[in-house]
């Protein structure tokens, strides 16, 4: 993962582990939000086989507000730093600012993680600038707002043309290591995130790489008894196998074991 050429178009599927540096996060109720923590929790997944780490300074669950650009990069750039300088995996910053990013690519991380899509023409330069890779995911308005815009007349078809537009304004400015992330939960009712899933070979055949995060979300609390956030785990695991069986082709988890072990049960059945 550390060596040239594409890291998000690696010919199999790729482990992406999540660390919020948040003290809101949906997930961890920001336990690792102090450097020392988020060091010890990196390690953990860099041991249980994530080849990504996704570093992420500002909440964007629903109704999350906006984090000050000053504020977003002390949580986060030295941990990318320190991420970029003692392990061998690829660092990805999860931002919206442009600023964030370009720090942090100079700190050393590789990819960029939008969830807005790339729609700031100045991250898009940013991200060209550096050589990143990146990420495109489909949202609309802003975390505080998204949830109120959820209606589609066919939804795995709308987010599939909007990343297919995504991706050419990437490629248009030379940037060719691109994946797209249909955003599940994010502007999604529960039904939209299922169809997605369902759906997921119409998004693979745009020809590039397709992630998933569906871990721990609160779609999965419309099932069984997955409200609590401590029942989500086995959910967790049920939508990585669907979407990996469907042609995604990373993999963004809290839980990074247990997404590996249910990565290598798709992918056996994939090869037989």
């Amino acid at each position: 993962m550390t060596g040239g050429g594409r890291l998000l178009d690696a010919g199999r599927t790729l482990l992406m582990g999540i660390l919020n540096v948040t003290p809101d996060s949906f997930s961890d109720g920001g336990r690792f939000f102090d450097e020392p923590a988020a060091r010890a929790q990196a390690s953990r997944m860099v041991e249980e086989g994530a080849v990504i780490i996704d570093v992420g300074g500002e909440s964007t669950r629903p109704g999350a507000p906006p984090v000050p650009l000053e504020e977003e990069l002390r949580r986060v750039a030295p941990v990318v730093e320190w991420l970029a300088g003692t392990t061998r995996v690829a660092v990805s910053i999860d931002t919206r600012k442009a600023a964030v990013a370009g720090e942090c690519l100079r700190l050393g991380a590789r990819i960029v993680n939008n969830v807005a899509g790339f729609e700031d023409t100045e991250l898009i330069e940013v991200a060209r600038r550096h050589g990143a890779s990146c990420i495109a995911m489909h949202m609309r308005g802003t975390p505080e707002t998204m949830q109120t815009l959820a209606v589609y007349g066919d939804v795995a078809e709308e987010v599939k043309s909007y990343l297919a537009g995504r991706v050419a304004a990437l490629r248009a400015v030379g940037i060719e290591d691109i994946a797209i992330d249909p955003g599940l939960g994010f502007a999604k009712t529960a039904e939209h995130n299922f169809t997605l899933l369902r759906r997921m070979p119409e998004l693979a055949a745009l020809g590039v790489p397709v992630l998933i995060g569906a871990s721990r979300k609160r779609f999965l609390g419309a099932l069984a008894d997955m409200q609590p956030l401590e029942n989500r785990r086995d959910g967790t695991v049920a939508a990585i196998t669907a979407a990996v069986l469907g042609g995604a082709r990373i993999i963004r988890a809290h839980d990074v074991a247990a997404a590996r072990r249910a990565i290598a049960v798709a992918e056996a059945v994939l090869r037989a």
